[in-house]
């Protein structure tokens, strides 16, 4: 699918579902960003805070993923969904910490060098949704090397929503509520068609991760 029947087609699929949708993305944000509601003037205690929201908000990110799925795949999608991989939390947490150390080294070199990485890294929480048993650097080899060739793809694709946002300013955020179901629904179903046309392409030797 191109990019512009992606779009048509999640605009179809959320239709009557857009607040259920809404309310899954609404809980994710919320539990994955409490950790921001706290203030404290301590550097070493603000900084292990920041850690841990960010994985709690991992944490919150794959159960979306895992929601998602299932209601693009028209399967049962239960809010139960988005806690679903706490029971799987030392992967998931060695998992983060190997990616954000990965980023944050590409990023010392330069800016862009850690973007791209980034980017490299989209799948991350999609392998892992998936699979409960593989291993940090193996799931950060496994979506940099679905990525190639699709990094700059998914930035523009993310871009295309930029004109959404820019209208929601106009009806003072109103429009956001049909907005986020929709581009979640994309860009899910986006990244997803990436790493099933992976699947199916002929098996490659995957890249060493630095």
């Amino acid at each position: 699918m191109t990019r512009q029947e992606i779009k048509v087609w999640a605009k179809e699929k959320i239709k009557g579902n857009m607040w259920t949708i809404l309310g899954a993305i609404l809980i994710a944000s919320l539990v994955g960003n409490i950790t921001t509601a706290v203030t404290v003037e301590n550097e070493f205690v603000a900084f292990t805070l920041s850690i841990g929201g960010g994985i709690l908000a991992f944490f919150m990110e794959i159960g979306l993923i895992r929601y998602m799925t299932n209601f693009i795949n028209s399967k049962e999608a239960t809010f139960e969904l988005l806690f679903s991989k706490f029971k799987d939390w030392k992967q998931v947490i060695i998992t983060y910490l190997h990616q954000f150390v990965m980023i944050f080294l590409f990023t010392l070199l330069l800016i862009i060098p850690g973007i791209i990485k980034g980017y490299g890294y989209a799948l991350v929480s999609y392998i892992l949704a998936d699979d409960s048993t593989i291993d940090s650097k193996e799931a950060l080899k496994l979506s940099e090397e679905m990525m190639k060739g699709h990094k700059w793809e998914l930035f523009v694709f993310g871009l295309s929503f930029f004109g959404w946002h820019l209208l929601a300013i106009f009806t003072l955020g109103i429009l956001e509520i049909w907005i986020m179901p929709y581009q979640q629904t994309a860009t899910t179903k986006f990244l997803l068609n990436i790493k099933e046309n992976y699947k199916k392409a002929p098996a490659q030797e995957p890249a060493e991760v630095i």
